[in-house]
Formats: structure tokens, sequence, C-alpha cells
């Protein structure tokens, strides 16, 4: 989940009172101390209640990252420093294009999922580098 593991893997959640009319759920992961994106996930159904570890649900996808990968970048400060990481899960009135994918600039499907969205929930999680 963090780059001082070697796996790196996405984290497993949990979702509960997803609202009525969500179309499709996106969930996203930034650096709230740099602003870097870490992860768009696009196209989560919105009957989902979760999603498990280093798994894409089908017709989910991942959209590119601040650092040129359309995946899960994990929680990565400078050592000893501590950074805070913002998940969000959207719950978007409609879908988000196909076509914001692994080639369109990360800040502008961050923009596009916040313009989409009527509902949302954070957590922020401080983290730690060893």
């Amino acid at each position: 989940m963090t780059c001082d593991d070697p796996r790196d893997y996405s984290p497993g959640l949990n979702f509960a009172n997803v609202p009525t009319g969500t179309r499709e759920l996106a969930l996203t992961m930034v650096d709230l101390d740099n602003h870097k994106i870490h992860w768009l996930q696009l196209g989560i159904p919105p009957s989902t209640r979760g999603i498990s570890a280093h798994r894409l649900l089908p017709g989910a996808r991942e959209a590119l990252n601040d650092f040129g990968e359309a995946t899960y970048d994990g929680p990565c400060p400078p050592h000893g420093k501590t950074h805070r990481y913002q998940l969000t899960l959207y719950a978007l009135h409609e879908p988000v294009p196909a076509s914001f994918d692994g080639g369109t600039p990360p800040a502008r499907t961050l923009q596009e999922i916040k313009r989409r969205a009527f509902a949302s929930a954070e957590l922020v999680i401080p983290y730690t580098r060893h």
C-alpha cells in the first residue's frame, strides 16, 4: 500500500450509504502536501459495497496519475517526512466517458470527476516514510 512495500498494492475499501441516483462511483487518492494525484479509479458500479486490495472490479478502470501510470501509486513522502493522503469516493450523476483513460492528464480527469459528482466521502490518512 506504500512505496516502503515492494508490492505497493492498492488498499481494500468498504463503502456504505451510496446515494440514490448514483450512476457511477469514482475513487481518488491525492497527496495533500505536494498535491500529487496518486490514484484515479473510474467506472465503479454504484451497487458496489467495496473493493478488494489490488483488484479492479468489472467495468472499472484506472486513469493516468501524476506519475505517468494508469494505476495506483502508494504513499511515498521523503524519508522521515509525513504527508497526508486523501482518499475520496465520489458519487457521480453521470459516468465519466471512456475517453478519460491512460492518456488524459490527471488534473483534467479529476476535474471531470468533480464536475459530475453530487456527493462524496473523504478519508485523510497521514503516512511517514521509514
